[in-house]
């Protein structure tokens, strides 16, 4: 039988704990279980792609008690309000899982799919929309790799892969978020329409099910490991104490295989 996943289930944190405790598992991955996460956020925040410069908005995210952070994948800005966020963490060589960087993220994608269908949400993958990929706000149209409800982006992810891992995060938008993105950025990408509200905690039990199913092994709840905490923390105060700077990647804290 193939080895157990790990399931992380941790409600609603602070936008610098989440992103730093996503950056601590790929950075302690082959060290620890293929971890399947679900978080929230425990206030507004938005978090920006890897490379991209910081916006003119950030004085008025200040005003508006919006946390910013960098998270250490690609892609353009997503606001935090109302959403569940989902990260994959692997370490390289995971029985059942394409090795490559598109056959990963179709399969984490499909993973997906099955779970918001077992939530009684009608998503299909999306379809492609020209310069999509430019936009410097994630939800402003898909790139042909995400997830649509009737042909709205609903859930928008990123990927980023070293030598030992991948990492793969991203926002299911469940509502509630359009007038920040109004008022914070000056935009209002079209949100996906919702039948009736949507229970969160049925769309987490049906992602659950769906890995366990495509895996054949269960997804239990384990804890965080020692190292992996105290490297989230060691992050987290990093990114504190340095605003939008983000600590580089390295294998379990050691110096070598550091990404640029």
């Amino acid at each position: 039988m193939p080895a157990a996943w790990r399931l992380l289930a941790d409600g609603a944190s602070s936008a610098a704990w989440n992103m730093s405790l996503d950056e601590a598992l790929l950075e302690c991955a082959g060290a620890a279980p293929a971890t399947l996460r679900l978080y929230r956020w425990s206030g507004p925040a938005a978090s920006l792609g890897y490379r991209q410069k910081p916006p003119d908005w950030l004085g008025r995210a200040a005003a508006l008690g919006v946390a910013v952070v960098r998270r250490c994948s690609g892609g353009g800005t997503v606001l935090h309000v109302g959403d569940l966020t989902y990260s994959v963490t692997l370490p390289s060589g995971t029985a059942g899982i394409p090795g490559d960087l598109e056959g990963s993220y179709a399969w984490i994608r499909s993973r997906l799919v099955e779970g918001l269908r077992d939530a009684g949400l009608a998503v299909e993958p999306s379809r492609a929309r020209p310069g999509a990929e430019r936009s410097a706000i994630c939800f402003a149209a898909p790139t042909g790799t995400e997830i649509d409800l009737r042909d709205l982006k609903l859930v928008g992810s990123a990927q980023r892969r070293t030598a030992w891992g991948l990492l793969q995060h991203g926002s299911i938008r469940l509502g509630g978020d359009a007038a920040w993105y109004q008022t914070l950025l000056g935009s209002d990408p079209p949100a996906p329409a919702f039948d009736a509200p949507v229970e969160v905690a049925a769309v987490e039990r049906g992602i659950v099910r769906a890995f366990e199913a495509a895996l054949g092994t269960c997804v239990a709840p384990r804890a965080l490991l020692s190292f992996e905490r105290e490297r989230a923390e060691w992050r987290e105060a990093r990114r504190n104490a340095a605003c939008l700077a983000l600590p580089s990647l390295s294998r379990s804290g050691a110096n070598a295989d550091t990404l640029p």
